[in-house]
């Protein structure tokens, strides 16, 4: 399965804090999912909107949200994180909370009828989610 990851910051201090954390998360998603096949799932474009001083993504609490092209096997999911959780994240512990946030982007999003139909939990496996 191919993957993306990218990043949109809410304020400079944002990018300042997670911008190498999505770099390097890019890379351990890459090598997660590569080898992973889900029916109806080519692609998986991952976006992490942080909140921040400028803007407050998430401003009703963290929150995911899907749209599936079948034609193309691809799922665009757009994880929402509101600033307070952002900013209570230990340092250091970055790398690790962007998986967790993922994980949990992945377990309960909004998606399509169609949508509903993937794997997503193979997905999260594969990543070593929580429950």
């Amino acid at each position: 399965m191919e993957v993306t990851l990218h990043g949109v910051m809410g304020g400079p201090e944002t990018g300042v804090r997670y911008l190498a954390a999505i770099v390097q998360c890019r890379s351990r998603l890459k090598a997660a999912l590569a080898p992973l096949a889900v029916p109806g799932l080519a692609t998986l474009d991952l976006s992490l909107w942080i909140g921040g001083s400028v803007t407050e993504h998430g401003a009703n609490g963290f929150d995911a949200k899907g749209r599936y092209q079948a034609a193309r096997e691809q799922l665009g999911l757009v994880i929402a994180v509101p600033r307070p959780e952002a900013e209570a994240v230990a340092e250091g512990a970055e790398p690790d909370t962007l998986l967790d946030w993922i994980g949990r982007g992945l377990a309960a999003p909004t998606l399509s009828a169609a949508a509903r139909k993937l794997d997503l939990e193979t997905v999260r496996g594969a990543l070593g989610s929580r429950p």
